[in-house]
């Protein structure tokens, strides 16, 4: 059966925002162009012009909608009743996952190449969707008397989201932890220190 015209052109927008994921997540924002986004469509750039006015509002829904995904993901994790040890590695894992790359580049990209107030709306998201989900971990262990009174809520969040940064993209080749090995060390790290009593 054919599609309707309103089909193929909700086909057309998942299909060049997918796409244009990829490319920035791999390449960023500054090193993508509309001709390549339009290339790996399958469509002309005059069609993406049809769908995103230019190349920013094109990155801004990709963005909005990444976020969405990672949101929800984490959000579903933090209903659970343990906030343990094996939770923070869940959430790091799920991010990592479903994240394409490293979140503190594309705060970069943001910050740097975008309109201020596309700057501003990205920056509003990114902290809802990656420093949020760790503020609430790390609240629940505050209000539980887990967490030292001296560690403030977010700083332990932003500390977890910087802390992982390496851990985006592909596998160190000299690496003998695989990531979950990693994210096991990190999050004990994380929640126990370093050194002993």
């Amino acid at each position: 059966m054919k599609k309707s015209r309103k089909e193929e052109m909700l086909f057309t927008r998942k299909t060049i925002i997918e796409k244009a994921t990829s490319l920035f997540m791999t390449q960023g924002y500054k090193q993508t162009s509309t001709r390549e986004i339009a290339i790996a469509s399958g469509i002309t750039q005059p069609a993406l012009y049809h769908h995103f006015k230019d190349k920013e509002t094109l990155y801004v829904e990709v963005i909005k909608e990444l976020t969405t995904n990672v949101k929800e993901s984490l959000d579903k994790l933090l209903s659970c009743k343990n906030y343990d040890e094996r939770l923070l590695s869940e959430m790091i894992e799920t991010l990592i996952v479903l994240h394409p790359t490293n979140i503190l580049l594309m705060i970069h990209d943001i910050m740097s190449d975008l309109k201020p107030e596309n700057q501003t709306l990205l920056y509003k998201l990114c902290l809802q969707t990656y420093n949020q989900p760790f503020e609430i971990f790390f609240q629940k262990l505050k209000d539980e008397g887990r967490l030292r009174h001296s560690i403030e809520v977010k700083t332990a969040a932003r500390y977890v989201i910087s802390s992982i940064t390496p851990l985006f993209g592909p596998e160190p080749k000299f690496n003998v932890q695989n990531k979950t090995e990693r994210i096991a060390e990190l999050t004990d790290i994380f929640l126990h220190g370093l050194c002993t009593d």
